[in-house]
């Protein structure tokens, strides 16, 4: 063994402490540290108990002095906390022992702090084995400033509210003999910093479309703020509750821009935090140099890659049109999307286009994959899908049209679903679905399928017995869970006079600050828990009862109105032409097939009692379908 070896070995034995020993220390966790290693002992199986402490402060370039009566109101103040060349420090005497168990006190939490670590509680929870004992106060703070301590906070500084919760923590305890819940211990509170807020432009008409690259226009929309400048705002220091400065620095310097508006447009609102620049009417941002306005008009000669989609700007009421006109060429390309409040295409739609307008004025052709919902649309020429309320087509050419009201010039092919449809020419092989009138004032082909269909019209695809097996469904519910309401009523008023003496006893016992039998309490508990359950389920049935009434009176709604519809012809009938109605109950397709005889005439439904027929109505030209 060499010499160095003996010394070292020497020294290690010298540094051996006899426990409990006492130290005064500014670090009680590096104290701790030190007695385990020295006489190798685990961290864990180590204790300490506070004998004395002593604060320090210090003022500017001053030296530390000792926190007296007369200076204990300083280290409150907040003008003295967030300066930063202020400090705070503690030095604690205690006296560390080796760790016993205690059979009537042992606390069971977790301490939890906020970001800055200025604000700091303990979750006390109810595993905690605390017996009631005066005294308990004092023991439950002494070992809540040990916590502390062990956390690097001072003690008996910032912590006023700590008091006021460990007194209301022990008088649960006293009464109840226990804890219930998990109990919030506030530890320290110290003085939050304010951040800074940096200068900043907010284009908020550009924000909103972030996410959707390359667009023609902004929309904005009445009372939208278009652009918002935050004025730089220096912030302010704070203390966490280890005394220690938490310091901002300067706010960064800022210019506000230059900013030039249209007052009738766009107002301006300034306080001493922001500027606001304000939407005064609808439509998209126009932006030349510094200088903004709202403009609700715009021609472009197409909408494709180069310009942008022109998205979000179907309530903005602006007003786009597409001028491009070329037969051999898309007013709109491909796979762009155009959702504008009035629309006027000159030209064509291109493939997997998407439009969505309120007005929408298609002069060319659509594309069979294009897009296209407007509320009240004319469309030249139409091969796409189409949907709104009131649609009008030139030349229907395969294409699809779903609405309220459709006219329909020429159809040649095509799928049409609709309340009421109105043909100039019909041709061949054209599949129309409607829920009062189908009027076709010239039939020149065959092979059309001509449908009053309630079902299909609303969207239920026409099954025609949906409806049927929705209600069948819910009847079955309403049974199934009325029977389980029945049997848990049963239960609840054949358990309620054990509960109700149950609750009398907790209550009396309350009053007089006795615990009551954790078993007692969780027999109330599971009482009231399966009380609220049935009462969930008898509003479950309440409301399936209600959805059962409104399903009878759509099915009867339903049920009229096929017998009031007409698909009416005001020329002669061609043959090979299916005429359909689709009864909602019972679910029954009724079908004729015309034979090229029937002449000028009309078909509706009748019911005879004990069985529907289809018969035909006379008409004339000023019969308006009704």
């Amino acid at each position: 063994m060499g010499l160095f070896d003996f010394l070292k070995k020497e020294e290690k034995k010298q540094k051996k402490e006899t426990l409990p020993v006492v130290i005064r220390t500014e670090n009680v966790n590096d104290a701790l540290l030190k007695i385990s290693t020295s006489n190798n002992i685990p961290i864990s199986a180590l204790d300490f108990e506070i004998l004395d402490f002593t604060t320090y402060i210090k003022l500017g370039n001053s030296e530390f002095v000792e926190l007296d009566d007369q200076s204990k109101e300083l280290v409150h103040n907040e003008d003295f906390l967030i300066n930063e060349e202020n400090e705070i420090k503690q030095v604690y005497e205690i006296e560390i022992k080796k760790a016993s168990f205690s059979d009537d006190f042992e606390l069971v939490g977790e301490v939890k702090v906020n970001r800055f670590l200025t604000h700091a509680v303990y979750i006390m929870k109810p595993e905690s084995l605390i017996v009631y004992k005066p005294g308990l106060e004092k023991k439950l703070k002494n070992e809540l400033n040990k916590k502390k301590i062990r956390n690097s906070m001072l003690i008996e500084l910032f912590d006023d509210k700590m008091n006021q919760d460990i007194e209301k923590v022990v008088a649960k305890i006293r009464v109840l003999g226990q804890l219930e819940h998990n109990e919030e211990i506030e530890l320290c509170q110290g003085v939050d910093p304010i951040e800074n807020i940096e200068g900043k432009v907010i284009y908020h008409y550009l924000k909103k479309r972030e996410n959707i690259k390359n667009e023609l226009i902004f929309p904005v929309k009445t009372g939208e703020v278009v652009i918002e400048i935050i004025k730089p705002q220096q912030g302010r220091n704070g203390r966490d509750c280890r005394g220690k400065i938490i310091k901002i620095p300067q706010v960064q310097d800022f210019n506000i821009p230059n900013i030039s508006v249209n007052p009738e447009e766009i107002k301006v609102e300034e306080t001493d935090k922001k500027i606001l620049y304000i939407a005064m009417k609808d439509g998209y941002i126009y932006k030349e140099g510094d200088s903004y306005t709202i403009k609700d008009e715009m021609e472009v000669s197409q909408i494709n890659l180069q310009t942008g989609n022109v998205s979000g700007a179907k309530d903005a009421n602006v007003k786009l049109d597409v001028k491009e006109s070329d037969a051999l060429k898309e007013a709109i390309a491909d796979n762009m999307v155009v959702e504008t409040t009035v629309l006027i295409v000159r030209g064509n739609v291109g493939k997997s286009a998407k439009i969505n307008a309120e007005e929408l004025t298609i002069e060319g052709q659509t594309h069979q994959k294009a897009k296209i919902h407007a509320n009240k649309a004319f469309v030249n020429v139409h091969k796409g899908y189409i949907e709104g309320k009131e649609i009008e087509i030139n030349r229907l050419e395969s294409g699809i049209v779903k609405g309220k009201k459709v006219k329909i010039k020429q159809a040649i092919g095509g799928k049409v679903v609709a309340e009421e449809v109105e043909f100039e020419i019909m041709g061949s092989h054209v599949e129309v679905y409607a829920l009062k009138n189908i009027i076709i004032n010239k039939l020149k082909g065959s092979e059309n399928k001509l449908i009053i269909s309630p079902l299909e019209v609303l969207g239920l695809n026409a099954d025609a017995d949906k409806l049927e097996k929705m209600i069948e469904e819910i009847e079955r519910n309403i049974e199934i869970k009325t029977k389980e309401y029945n049997k848990r009523k049963e239960v609840l008023l054949k358990n309620k006079p054990t509960i109700e003496r149950l609750m009398a006893a907790y209550k009396e016992n309350k009053k007089k600050g006795i615990k009551t039998s954790p078993t007692i309490i969780k027999k109330i508990k599971e009482y009231n828990d399966f009380k609220d359950k049935t009462l969930e389920l008898k509003n479950e049935i309440v409301l399936l009862q209600k959805d059962l009434q409104e399903l009878h009176e759509t099915l009867q709604n339903y049920q009229t109105a096929i017998f009031n519809a007409k698909i009416i012809s005001y020329t002669p009938w061609s043959a090979y032409n299916r005429i359909e109605f689709d009864m909602v109950e019972p679910p029954v397709k009724l079908t004729y097939d015309t034979k090229g005889n029937e002449g000028v005439c009309g078909f509706k439904l009748k019911d005879y009692g004990d069985t529907y027929k289809i018969v035909k109505i006379k008409v004339n030209k000023d019969d308006s379908g009704s």
